[in-house]
């Protein structure tokens, strides 16, 4: 249950930190959009772990936990890479974190030119808030819902390989989608109110959270 705890949370941050950025922004994440974000997260990490299970009923060279163990070090070292290159890139103080918060509203751009959320889509729509606000409403709908669940849900399918392998159990699934919830409801309600110096720290604690896990899954 730890390991599966820790494994939330290192998937859950983006969602607070979307939560941080559209509590700034004033944009609404209703019930049923929270709900259709987790769903999506569910999905997603579902049909990853399935396929994880089916490599491990065929793998015979390498032992399935090592490999799944692997790919959550490479995951988490990966984030954090990632995390480092868009400090160094950042240009304007932050108020919250990176994968947040722009401070200037930018320019819209056609959401179907982001990448996709592991190779840096989660990152696009958390510095562009107003993007998965498509009909400008001040809220996020159902449909709209579903774009950012989708994003947010990238980073839970690639790491859903690795836990399958890494031998969780499905049970895990259900934990990342209420974690995911909550931390996108907090988001909310803290925005505005952390010190900068540990909103600019959040960035780190996915890819550093992903390594733990990926060392507890070797010991």
């Amino acid at each position: 249950m730890g390991v599966a705890m820790l494994m939330a949370v290192a998937l859950s941050l983006d969602g607070f930190g979307v939560g941080l950025a559209y509590g700034l922004r004033r944009i609404r994440i209703p019930i049923s959009s929270l709900i259709a974000i987790a769903l999506c997260t569910v999905f997603a990490m579902g049909i990853s772990m399935l396929f994880g299970s089916w490599v491990t009923l065929w793998l015979r060279v390498i032992p399935a936990r090592l490999l799944g163990a692997t790919i959550l070090l490479t995951l988490g070292f990966f984030q954090l890479a990632r995390a480092i290159r868009n400090r160094q890139r950042e240009i304007l103080p932050l108020a919250v974190p990176a994968m947040a918060v722009v401070i200037q509203k930018p320019m819209l751009e056609p959401v179907f030119r982001f990448q996709l959320s592991f190779f840096g889509l989660v990152i696009q729509v958390l510095k562009t808030p107003d993007i998965a606000d498509v009909d400008g409403s001040g809220g996020i709908s159902l449909r709209e819902s579903l774009l950012l669940g989708s994003a947010l849900a990238m980073d839970a399918f690639a790491s859903g390989i690795g836990a399958a392998m890494a031998g969780m159990t499905l049970s895990v699934i259900g934990i990342v989608a209420l974690t995911q919830i909550l931390m996108l409801r907090l988001g909310q309600q803290m925005a505005g109110k952390i010190p900068e110096y540990w909103t600019a720290k959040a960035e780190y604690l996915p890819g550093v959270v992903l390594i733990l896990v990926g060392l507890g899954k070797l010991i």
